[in-house]
């Protein structure tokens, strides 16, 4: 085990956003690295985690998120000597902060409005055509 490393934490949150991860993995990932897990170390960035490694950053770290988003991987060991300089924690989200998921809301309910009114119009089309009544005699 190794000791506790602020900026090795930030390697961890930086390789299991890349990854695709679930915040359940990256604390059993720093359980296996550290002996313990994140919520009980003196670590900043490591609260409120749930789902996705990528939705929990977005949704509290929107800064990082951002960095993260527009940096090559190749080029992100400078995005954690900048990590190191900025007092970036966890915050409490905003509607603003969290765009990614009210796109996706938005999105949804466009979707949804769309599907209604096609439904709509296929069930008055049926009703009122003539064409497509089998009992009608024509």
């Amino acid at each position: 085990m190794r000791e506790v490393d602020q900026k090795y934490w930030d390697a961890m949150i930086i390789r299991s956003w890349n990854k695709f991860e679930t915040c359940k993995q990256l604390s059993y990932s720093c359980f296996y690295e550290f002996g313990d897990y994140p919520e009980n170390l003196n670590l900043k960035r490591n609260t409120k985690m749930f789902g996705g490694v990528r939705a929990w950053v977005a949704s509290y770290m929107p800064e990082l998120s951002e960095k993260l988003w527009n940096v090559p991987k190749e080029k992100q060991v400078d995005l954690l000597k900048w990590l190191q300089t900025t007092k970036i924690d966890i915050q409490k989200p905003s509607r603003k902060q969290n765009k990614y998921a009210t796109e996706a809301v938005k999105r949804t309910h466009k979707n949804q409005k769309l599907l209604q009114q096609k439904t709509t119009s296929k069930n008055l089309e049926q009703t009122l055509n003539r064409n497509n009544m089998w009992q009608v005699v024509k």
